[in-house]
């Protein structure tokens, strides 16, 4: 597979790049069906080495998204919100799930 500027871009610019690349694997279908199976594996290793290349490239390219990407690939997750529901919809979660005392503490 050659080199495409497109596949380094942004993966939101490279949508419609992707729709490409889609059609374009799936045109391949029936000649990758009569490859052995040896043959077969060799080509998707391939495929996987490239598509590992291009998302390196781009998280290179990119540093505040590698930043990001990094602390969710190590563990660590974005600071994330507490959601707040209305005491209303606690209590009727409470009582669907027959907890009593979620109930009563949702109530006073």
């Amino acid at each position: 597979m050659e080199y495409d500027e497109a596949e380094d871009a942004d993966p939101a610019e490279a949508l419609a790049a992707d729709g490409d690349e889609h059609g374009r694997l799936v045109a391949e279908i029936p000649a990758i069906q009569r490859l052995p199976i040896s043959e077969r594996l060799l080509l998707a290793r391939r495929r996987r080495l490239e598509q590992v290349t291009r998302y390196e490239r781009w998280l290179r390219r990119d540093a505040a998204a590698a930043s990001h990407l990094r602390d969710t690939v190590a563990g660590r997750r974005a600071p994330s919100r507490t959601i707040r529901f209305a005491s209303a919809v606690a209590l009727m979660e409470a009582v669907r799930c027959h907890d009593i005392n979620e109930g009563s503490s949702t109530i006073s």
